[in-house]
Formats: C-alpha cells, structure tokens, sequence
C-alpha cells in the first residue's frame, strides 16, 4: 500500500519491546533483539489484510546515552530481517528517544525533555497518522504497558494489553478494550473483529 493512497486505512500500531521482541530492559545493539515465538507469523498475517503495521516505541536508551539514532536504525534493520525471515514486514517504525527527567545521570541533555511523542502521550501514532493517511476510527494499538493503553485512549483508537499473567497493573487506571496473552491472540482477535 501506498502511504499516499486518498483513501484512509486503518493500521495495527505495536509496541516494540514486550510485544515484538523480548523485553531486556534497554536495547543496545542489534544482538539483544530477539523475536517472541509466534510474533512474526501474527505480523505476516497482518500484512496479508487491510492493516498497516506500525511500530511505536519509546527507546529512552538514546537519551540515557547508550545508544545512538544510528545504532537504532541498525537495531531496527535488524528486527525487519528477522520478521522479514518469515515473510512479514513491519511498514513503519516510529520511536521516541526521549526522557523526561533531567536529573538521570549520563546521557544526552538535549533528549532530556517533556515531549508529545513518549507514551502514554499519543505523538507518535499521531504523526504516523499524518505521515500514512491512517483512519484511526478503524486502527488499533497492541503493547504489554499501561502507557500503549493510554495512548491509545489519547489517539481515540481501540487498544489490545498483551498480559502473561493475571496480576493488575495499577499504573494508570485504564482498561484496555480487550486482553490476550499474545501478539498471535491480539492478531486473531484483531482480524476476526474486522470480518465479524
């Protein structure tokens, strides 16, 4: 699909970490990125449908000055070759380098800074918005956090929690619109629910 097409589509916002890969803290180089079982297949399948696929991600790890935007593009060529051995492929990646606070030791102090684009604020499925003629009334985010939840709200999309366990998380007071165990569930749910 063209990200200029007249007519708006819907797309699948994910989460990175925790939802794509396994979640190891702070990624810092290409080799620490590893596949969950099973979330490939589920993004080949979204690519099969009417369903852009988007990666939204805060990576606070640029700005605590462990990684560059450089090694970031490394890191995410990497986790399209590993999608891309099954066939999927992931239309756009959108990341937030920022971090709020100041006071972290190290790092970048020109990312240390209150922004519009690190969830739970909705900047980067909105600027993914823009950039791809999204209908967001159609669209969905899946992510592991409460923050995906509350972007998701802020953005006025339907959003999937991916939860191993049942134990609340009682960050931010949010119920997402449904909850699965997995990439693979929120996918079947995703597509069963524009078919239905």
């Amino acid at each position: 699909m063209s990200p200029s097409q007249q007519t708006p589509v819907p797309a699948v916002f994910l989460d990175r970490d925790g939802t794509i890969n396994e979640e190891r803290g702070h990624i810092q180089t290409p080799e620490e990125l590893v596949l969950l079982a099973g979330a490939a297949s589920a993004i080949r399948r979204l690519n099969a449908s009417q369903y852009l696929t988007v990666v939204v991600t805060n990576q606070s790890v640029i700005a605590r000055g462990k990684c560059t935007e450089i090694d970031m593009k490394t890191i995410h060529n990497r986790l399209q070759s590993l999608i891309g051995e099954f066939g999927a492929s992931i239309d756009r990646i959108y990341y937030c380098p920022h971090h709020p606070d100041q006071l972290i030791p190290g790092g970048r102090q020109d990312l240390k800074i209150v922004c519009d684009c690190r969830k739970p604020e909705p900047g980067l499925i909105l600027r993914a918005t823009k950039d791809m003629n999204i209908d967001l009334k159609m669209s969905w985010m899946v992510g592991d956090m409460t923050s995906d939840i509350e972007a998701a709200k802020r953005a006025g999309i339907r959003s999937i929690l991916l939860t191993k366990k049942d134990v609340s998380d009682s960050q931010i007071p949010l119920r997402p619109d449904a909850k699965c165990l997995d990439l693979k569930g929120a996918v079947d749910l995703i597509l069963n629910y524009s078919t239905g």
